[in-house]
């Protein structure tokens, strides 16, 4: 079996090389025990406990706050939209029975993106800021599908903000609330947020550009269930130990209930939230992110108890990949590759 802290470093020494100027916090959990190193190719490495933009990683945790009520018994997987968002919102009866599940395999049929998101003026360096509860109504009240889901699997990030609107209505809470009360706190998980604190915000890493330019915060008013946490990397790797059964025995029997595959996508199969890749014959689920500055990647292996987190605060570009600077989705899968092999 590798040794954590070598991995981390040999796996991630591409992308600290590429990418000299970007902070990174590399961990992984092994049978429960953490590893985790600030990285970076120029300059002081990170603070271990620094907190991190997640962008799209946000979607498991919207799929796993579904699976919490529904082992609560507070909602069904079949649960429709019509039991979830008042009439006065969603008038179609097409759009009403889509189902939570269906939203969180992103089968739903929803667009990727909200079809008004132009209708205000908008701030290219914070995209879904401007996108206010206003406008995710009209979109709601004017939202008629041609077809009755489910559909092929495709990616909506305004399916993943639906569903976290429809659990927060649910919940009676707003969506970080939800998450903190039912989620975060009984994991431990006490610097992971939807709003940053004053307490939290000097270890809030800026994002930047593929070339280091910093960049506004995104922020996601009316849809945060797409991409509004934040945390660190030893919160996360407290998630993926509740992921491979380590904690509060609800918690971890609702977060069993997102592996298990339910439709396919192309060469991957999707669960809820996660996508779930064979690996050395063996399943490994994970969920990557670039959005906002920011780059994450998060999976982890139940035949290995293993999982790796590793969070960056630069951006990404396909020019960068052309000139041999990849993503964290890359080393984030093979180093659940060589922790599958076994001692």
């Amino acid at each position: 079996m590798p040794i954590p802290s070598e991995l981390l470093q040999a796996e991630t020494r591409r992308y600290v090389r590429g990418y000299r100027s970007a902070a990174l916090c590399a961990g992984i959990t092994l049978r429960g025990e953490h590893h985790v190193l600030g990285l970076k190719g120029k300059g002081t490495p990170p603070p271990t406990d620094a907190v991190f933009s997640l962008g799209a990683l946000t979607e498991v945790f919207t799929a796993a706050l579904a699976a919490v009520l529904v082992e609560g018994q507070r909602l069904r997987l079949d649960t429709p939209l019509s039991e979830l968002i008042p009439r006065a919102l969603l008038v179609d009866d097409v759009a009403g029975r889509i189902t939570v599940e269906q939203l969180a395999t992103h089968t739903s049929g929803l667009p990727h993106l909200p079809p008004n998101l132009h209708a205000a003026p908008q701030n290219p360096e914070d995209p879904f800021g401007h996108y206010s509860a206003g406008l995710f109504g009209e979109f709601l009240r004017g939202y008629h599908p041609e077809r009755p889901s489910p559909r092929p699997h495709a990616e909506s990030f305004l399916g993943m903000g639906v569903l976290g609107h429809a659990l927060s209505r649910r919940a009676g809470l707003n969506y970080g609330h939800a998450l903190r009360d039912l989620l975060f706190k009984p994991l431990g998980m006490v610097d992971t947020t939807a709003r940053v604190s004053d307490e939290l915000l000097p270890r809030l890493l800026s994002g930047h550009t593929a070339r280091g330019k910093p960049v506004p915060p995104w922020t996601f008013p009316a849809l945060p269930g797409a991409g509004a946490l934040h945390s660190t990397a030893g919160d996360l790797l407290r998630f993926l130990d509740a992921n491979l059964g380590r904690g509060e025995p609800s918690i971890v029997r609702a977060l069993g209930m997102t592996h298990a595959p339910r439709v396919e996508a192309g060469p991957v199969r999707m669960g809820l939230g996660w996508t779930v890749s064979q690996v050395r014959g063996h399943d490994v689920l994970w969920r990557s992110s670039v959005m906002g500055g920011s780059v994450g990647f998060l999976g982890f292996a139940p035949q290995a108890d293993a999982g790796v987190v590793l969070l960056s605060n630069h951006g990404w570009s396909l020019f960068a990949a052309l000139r041999g600077r990849v993503p964290l989705e890359a080393p984030g899968l093979e180093m659940l590759a060589r922790l599958l092999t076994g001692p």
